[in-house]
């Protein structure tokens, strides 16, 4: 039977199911988060979901500046007074899905901007999303996630769990899958399991009409899995009537499944959409 050392706080907010929280309650594995994560003295860290401070003050221990970012505020008090002994540390009342990344200020030369936190199940690929393609360029991005989410979006092409999200994370990351979290370390205990995942985005300007036409090729083709790549874009309402000659331009076999695909494979795709059949 699992026996995780736990963190009991007392007056600890009680866990909504509306915002998705499983607070960590197993003080080892925030320790070895924290490790796996390797805060330093010149690293803004961005928190998402910080909840009543449990990960937040090891960061705030260890990274020079610490912006906690939390939705709840039945958490906020005690979030606040666990962050009280670090000057470099502020707490953001705000839902990070709309949060403007325009009103944070700019790291300073030399720090590094990084990224972390536990997300809250019900929003982990649309957070991870947004902050992928925003305008904020993180160093690095690490999360405690659903298992299966940190596996899709990890996984190789021609496997199960490879999809839209693999391709869209990975064309803008480099995607790390760290160790496993087992239930019995949260409360409330959830109900699958959760691991950790990281991912550093890639340098480079990035073009925003290119990039729309990535996101609807990608979704196209994973439409209809269980169809080869040319009847999935067939069915589509915009790529329908192109999707032969879309394909043999690109020199990709139709007869294939999405998931045969590697990223760079979708990135040839989009670009010559972009270049010679977008409207």
């Amino acid at each position: 039977m699992e026996s995780p050392t736990c963190l009991v706080k007392p007056n600890a907010p009680e866990a909504k199911k509306r915002f998705g929280q499983h607070f960590l309650r197993d003080t080892g594995v925030l320790d070895r988060i924290v490790r796996w994560i390797g805060p330093g003295p010149k690293d803004l860290f961005l928190e998402i979901g910080a909840g009543d401070g449990a990960l937040s003050r090891l960061l705030a221990e260890r990274a020079g500046r610490l912006w906690a970012v939390e939705l709840d505020r039945d958490c906020i008090p005690l979030l606040s007074t666990a962050l009280a002994p670090y000057e470099g540390a502020a707490v953001i009342e705000a839902d990070i899905l709309r949060l403007d990344f325009g009103l944070l200020p700019a790291p300073e030369p030399g720090w590094r901007l990084r990224v972390a936190g536990n997300l809250p199940y019900n929003i982990a690929t649309a957070a991870i999303g947004r902050l992928l393609y925003s305008s904020l360029e993180p160093a690095d991005m690490s999360f405690m996630v659903q298992l299966e989410v940190a596996q899709r979006i990890a996984a190789p092409p021609g496997t199960r769990q490879y999809g839209y999200l693999s391709v869209r994370c990975q064309y803008r990351a480099e995607v790390r899958m760290g160790f496993r979290v087992s239930p019995a370390c949260f409360v409330p205990r959830p109900g699958v399991a959760s691991a950790m995942i990281a991912l550093a985005p890639r340098p480079g300007r990035r073009d925003p009409a290119w990039e729309a036409h990535f996101d609807l090729l990608c979704k196209g083709a994973f439409a209809h899995r269980r169809k080869t790549l040319g009847n999935s874009l067939a069915l589509h309402p915009e790529l329908g009537k192109i999707a032969p000659d879309l394909l043999r331009a690109a020199d990709i076999d139709g007869g294939r499944r999405a998931e045969a695909l590697g990223v760079d494979e979708y990135v040839r795709l989009a670009s010559v959409f972009h270049d010679h059949f977008a409207p």
